[in-house]
């Protein structure tokens, strides 16, 4: 019988690509993304990689300022960031995305505020959140690059119209790096995503890895391991299927190389 067993080690932090949620594009969905900044504090800065006429995100720091490659980031305070957002929808469902450079987001206080028709307001925190990726970084200032998935189940609490999310770095030096929002009338988890995943279709074996890892393979763990070649930014391989048993893992990429 024809067999593939995945063997993983993970040795350090992973930083990878933004989750795409399996109902974007759907009907009765949307989705708004920010990946370069134009406006450093106090005025809005529209979606430019998915397009969103009413979603905008403001930093409300002043000491916030651009950087070289168009992050939005203070040395002096922690930056804080407001997503103002009209929809049509009848909105069950939020998925934000955050990827973060240096120190970490402040996960406790992310909040959903929606005024009702009768002006009550109303602050809903997420319902789960979790770390998609991360990796350490190696330039002069150090910390972590991080991406954060953020998600609202509003099946109880479905709304329309206006609503605001609030989020702010942990402490200063945050530089924030891109911003993904997805909303949907139909609520459905996001499965936080595994580093290293195996999916075998019919004769193929497809290989697919989170982050700037290297993939690593080995027929036997007695007679060690060998590098998987692919192309650099690459994190995926399509392998024909064998009778013999493969193990695969994840290591580190030292700065060196």
């Amino acid at each position: 019988m024809k067999k593939l067993i995945c063997f993983l080690t993970l040795s350090a932090p992973v930083f990878g690509q933004l989750i795409t949620p399996s109902w974007r594009g759907d009907e009765g969905t949307s989705h708004a993304e920010w990946d370069v900044f134009t406006e450093a504090k106090l005025a809005p800065n529209f979606p430019d990689v998915a397009v969103d006429e009413d979603a905008t995100l403001t930093c409300r720091t002043s000491s916030a300022f651009l950087t070289s490659g168009r992050n939005i980031y203070s040395f002096q305070a922690p930056i804080s960031m407001q997503l103002d957002d009209t929809t049509g929808l009848l909105v069950r469902n939020i998925f934000l995305q955050i990827g973060s450079l240096g120190s970490e987001v402040d996960t406790a206080g992310i909040q959903l505020i929606v005024e009702d028709d009768i002006g009550d307001i109303s602050v809903i925190s997420p319902t789960q959140y979790f770390v998609g990726s991360q990796e350490e970084l190696t330039g002069e200032f150090g910390g972590l690059g991080t991406i954060y998935g953020i998600q609202w189940d509003l099946r109880e609490r479905p709304f329309t119209g206006k609503y605001t999310i609030l989020f702010e770095a942990a402490s200063s030096s945050m530089s924030l790096d891109r911003v993904s929002l997805d909303l949907s009338e139909n609520y459905l988890e996001v499965t936080k995503p595994r580093p290293l995943s195996i999916q075998i279709t019919g004769e193929e074996v497809t290989v697919s890895w989170l982050g700037g890892r290297r993939l690593q393979s080995s027929q036997s763990l007695v007679d060690g391991w060998v590098d998987v070649l692919v192309d650099e930014g690459v994190n995926q391989i399509i392998l024909p299927l064998q009778k013999s048993t493969t193990f695969f893992r994840l290591i580190a990429v030292k700065p060196a190389e």
